[in-house]
């Protein structure tokens, strides 16, 4: 049999015949076990549509193995095919493969498996056999039945084994879910290969064998053999069977590959839709409020916490700050504004009110989204942090209060046998600690070995308490050891629930919770009570603290140690000119600077606006103190690089001694005060140590001041008043009113002696109005009608309602405005030059004149002119002292006589003292001068008579002038 085999496939076969059908056999194979893939995860229509598609390439791959082979068959006869009988066995291979397939289109198991194999086999052998009645050839067919059933059995096994190999579900029943990745995994695509080998050689085997089996007995008499379908055309029949074969499986490709890709792109829309339901669904159980703004501040994202506190109809930024406490909300919106500009993220902790109208303590916090550097929205949360504000409330809980935290699981629980040691603990009390459940001993010989060993003996002792039974409950804050080898902080509590007969406790059960966060934010509020805000350098509480502490040691073992007060010199003109954030980074920039100078024990700290104060622990006497102190100065000095400017200023530091100037911490600080007061006063920018001289300076200062404040009730003031002349005829201008003060027992005290005190004390000014109604009161009785000029002081520009003052005075005293003229410096309008400016401007509008006292003395005088127009200007008795002694303040003077032509103002000349001052300001054009050498400021009354002959020369000048026109 095997003989014949060989022979057929040798002697009766084309060599080409053989390979190409396998080839085209397995092609078809592997693609209608492809399109049935295709099929079974298909319903209805479309899945009936891949199973045809799979049985058409099936049978059209068996009939074209057939007529490809027959092609190649060579009987020794002439041979011929019947069409109609052709074409049905196309259909028969069709319908057999359609029925073998529906078999396994929703389910592989065995038996479904042995039934295909069966009808596919047998619809290929029947197609074998009876499709002989086809050929027509001169002579018949004889068929050993032994070698066709040997071909239809090696036909249906290798079948068998091809539809076995398909890929299978894991329960043998149902077929695998369509994947949401892109291809089939390796092992199936292998499978697929393999199964549409076996099946490729089953049909190849059995059309092979068949032929095998099939001799052609010649009979000379038979009719010739007429050819009604040649080969030519059988061969174009099977090319076209083979291209839709083809045709399906680049179809089977293209609907594999959209399916992939319909499944790549449901996976990912499906993850996009889950992921964002997840967001939704996280932000909705979170325990913070969740919120979402643009920069315009109307919410569009809040969760469920968020509405639930603050309502469904709340999302404008102005209705959220509406909610926070009233003590806190200006600070945080400020703050919040800040944090807006910069584009940083705003943390606080603030009250917010809820729907009930309780305040409850949150943890907010906001953090920018940036596109490009921008912000494009906000997302802000809220943490309930009430319980946390109020730990100390919530550690007296009641044993309901603990069941109930227990079951939510925060705690880690533990239960000990105390006869054995050994105990059982949650997997939570291990999490907490850094450890996998088991991972080490379940004892308590492990719970206390990972004790702080500070705190170990305190928490032995106080549990021995309670196990004694002195103590109802054991409970007690201590720290543990991690896993990781960092000490966290927790609270264990716990309680004996069984004892012996004898009394001697034998169970313990406890828990054991995480207190770290309330720890560190006791830790932040401690040291935020402790510290500056600004500069994280100690305040003056924990400075006093620390000041007593070394005084009390300096009483007990002996040693010094100095204090030294610190005020940084011209700090308010930086904030005036650079504005506060400016000053801000300078207080931050002298912080730096003074605890780099430090040494170990030292401690600098910020008492408030621009005062420091440094603790040097220990000094060798003054000189050391001292040397230290220009140490420091030094460092200040040095410029500060903020932002694209450098910034400069200056020091002045007043030291005390302990125990040499004082053994208390009041003492020691108010004796520093006054050595910084003395540097400030010797110039600034230098060191000076106490000396017992400063108490009585003090001493004097206090009571000058109580003596300034009776000087205004008991009528101890009075003015004096320096003339002001034309310098081309020497005629009387008008004077310049100066306030005295008459002391009963200290005699006439000069300006320079309380003038600075009012400033300082603020009595500056009921003692300017004072100065400013009597000048206008005397003035109006004088019998010449001179100007009088009074001086006004910056504090009394801080009133709103100046210019009504001064008009309700020139009313009550009946002085005509045009005869007032109002001196002030440019300190005026720097201090707040929009407001200063508008005062000016309303004052000028009544008729008065406005003259800029101590011209050229200030570094912005230029622009001040420039700001406002000014009546006069006074040129500073500084410049016109120095005259004839100093070119340069001739330059000076000349350069500002200039600048007053060219601006149509007049500009008087103060201090002058010589004749030759006088002759060098005439012959430059000074318009009016002032000073010694015309009068020294004298009481009204002494002047009575210069007043009277300026007014007789005047009314003789004018009867000159009437006689000369002959009147």
């Amino acid at each position: 049999m095997m003989h014949r085999a060989f022979v057929c496939l040798t002697a009766e076969h084309t060599a080409w015949a053989v390979p190409l059908a396998a080839l085209v056999c397995w092609f078809s194979c592997h693609t209608a076990l492809h399109l049935l893939e295709q099929a079974r995860p298909e319903h209805g229509r479309g899945s009936l549509g891949w199973l045809a598609g799979a049985a058409f390439s099936a049978g059209a791959g068996i009939w074209s193995t057939h007529f490809i082979a027959m092609l190649g068959y060579d009987p020794g006869v002439g041979v011929s095919y019947d069409p109609a009988i052709t074409l049905a066995w196309l259909l028969a291979s069709i319908a057999s493969a359609l029925a073998a397939f529906a078999l396994l289109r929703r389910s592989r198991d065995r038996t479904r498996v042995i039934a295909a194999s069966l009808i596919l086999g047998l619809g290929i052998a029947a197609m074998h056999i009876t499709g002989l009645r086809g050929v027509r050839i001169q002579g018949s067919f004889v068929v050993d039945p032994a070698l066709a059933a040997a071909a239809i059995v090696a036909g249906m096994v290798l079948t068998y084994g091809a539809l076995l190999a398909l890929p299978r579900a894991a329960d043998g029943g149902a077929l695998p879910r369509a994947r949401t990745s892109g291809a089939p995994p390796t092992g199936q695509r292998g499978r697929l290969v393999g199964a549409s080998l076996l099946m490729a050689s089953g049909i190849t085997v059995l059309h092979f064998l068949v032929m095998a089996a099939v001799q052609v007995v010649p009979d000379p008499q038979a009719d010739a053999v007429v050819d009604s379908l040649p080969h030519a055309a059988l061969a174009a029949v099977i090319a076209v069977v083979t291209l839709a074969v083809l045709g399906c499986a680049a179809l089977a490709l293209a609907a594999d590959r959209l399916r992939k890709m319909n499944r790549v792109l449901s996976a990912r829309t499906a993850a996009l839709v889950a992921s964002e339901e997840r967001m939704r669904a996280l932000t909705d159980t979170l325990p913070q409020m969740v919120w979402v703004m643009p920069p315009d501040g109307y919410t569009v994202y809040t969760n469920r916490r968020f509405q639930a506190l603050f309502g469904p109809g709340v999302s404008s930024r102005e209705q959220r700050f509406a909610s926070h406490h009233p003590d806190g909300r200006e600070a945080i919106a400020a703050a919040w504004r800040i944090a807006e500009a910069e584009a940083r993220t705003f943390e606080t902790e603030a009250r917010l009110k809820d729907l009930s109208g309780d305040y409850r303590w949150y943890k907010i916090v906001m953090v920018p989204v940036l596109h490009d550097g921008a912000v494009v929205e906000w997302i802000g949360t809220a943490l309930d942090i009430d319980d946390m504000v109020l730990a100390h409330e919530a550690l007296r809980e009641s044993e309901e209060r603990l069941a109930l935290a227990l079951d939510a699981g925060s705690d880690g629980l533990w239960d000990c046998d105390l006869r054995t040691g050994e105990a059982w603990t949650s997997d939570r009390w291990w999490q907490l600690l850094g450890y996998a459940p088991g991972e080490l001993p379940s004892d308590t010989w492990t719970w206390r070995s990972l004790i702080h060993p500070d705190d170990r003996a305190a928490v032995v002792g106080l549990l021995d308490r309670h196990l004694a039974g002195e103590i109802p409950v054991f409970e007690r804050e201590h720290r543990l050891q991690r896993k990781d080898g960092s000490w966290g902080w927790f609270l264990t509590r716990a309680k004996v629930v069984s004892r012996g007969a004898d009394g001697r406790a034998m169970r313990l059960v406890g828990t054991h919770g995480d207190i770290g966060v309330r720890k560190e934010a006791e830790r932040r509020i401690a040291h935020m009570a402790a510290h500056d805000a600004l500069t994280d350098l100690p305040n003056r509480t924990l400075f006093r603290e620390r000041l007593e502490g070394r005084l009390a040691e300096i009483t007990e073992t002996g040693g010094s140690c100095a204090v030294l007060c610190l005020d940084l010199d011209c700090f308010k003109e930086v904030n005036d000119a650079l504005g506060h954030l400016t000053g801000d980074a300078l207080l931050q920039a002298v912080a730096e600077r003074l605890g780099a100078g430090l040494a170990a024990g030292d401690l600098a700290a910020r008492l408030g606006g621009d005062e420091f104060a440094v603790l040097v622990a220990s000094v060798d006497g003054a000189g050391d103190a001292t040397a230290r102190a220009q140490a420091m100065i030094r460092a200040i000095s040095r410029p500060v690089a903020i932002g694209d400017q450098s910034v400069e200023v200056g020091a002045s530091i007043g030291i005390a001694l302990a125990p040499a100037h004082g053994t208390d911490g009041e003492t020691i600080l108010r004796r520093a005060d006054l050595a910084l007061y003395k540097a400030k006063a010797d110039g600034r920018n230098a060191a000076r140590a106490f000396e017992t001289a400063m108490d009585a300076a003090l001493a004097e200062r206090r009571l000058l001041e109580a003596d300034l404040r009776h000087a205004l009730v008991r009528d101890e003031l009075m003015l004096h008043y320096q003339p002001q002349v034309r310098s081309a005829c020497g005629r009387l201008v008008g004077f310049e009113a100066l306030v005295r003060w008459s002391h009963p027992s200290r005699g006439l005290v000069p300006p320079g002696a309380f003038i600075p005190l009012a400033e300082e004390t603020g009595l500056i000014v009921p003692l300017g109005e004072w100065v400013l109604r009597a000048a206008c009161r005397e003035a109006a009785g004088w019998a010449h009608p001179l100007k009088v000029a009074v001086n006004l002081s910056p504090r009394q520009f801080q009133q709103a309602d100046l210019p009504e003052r001064v008009r309700a005075i020139l009313a009550e005293t009946g002085l005509p405005p045009e005869r007032l003229e109002i001196e002030i410096t440019e300190t005026v309008i720097i201090n707040d030059m929009a407001r200063a400016l508008t005062v000016l401007r309303r004052l000028k509008a009544l008729g008065i004149g406005i003259a800029m006292d101590d011209f050229g003395t200030g570094y912005s005088s230029l622009a001040t002119l420039q700001a406002f127009p000014f009546d006069k200007i006074k040129i500073d008795r500084s410049f016109v002292s120095q005259l004839e002694q100093r070119p340069s303040a001739a330059v000076i003077v000349r350069a500002v006589l200039g600048l007053g032509r060219s601006l149509g103002i007049g500009v008087v000349a103060e201090g002058v003292e010589t004749d030759g001052q006088m002759r060098f300001l005439a012959e430059e054009g000074c318009e009016e001068m002032q000073g010694y050498l015309f009068g020294k400021p004298q009481p009204v009354e002494r002047l009575a008579g210069l007043i009277a002959r300026d007014a007789a020369w005047l009314r003789d000048a004018g009867e000159n002038r009437m006689i000369a026109a002959g009147i």
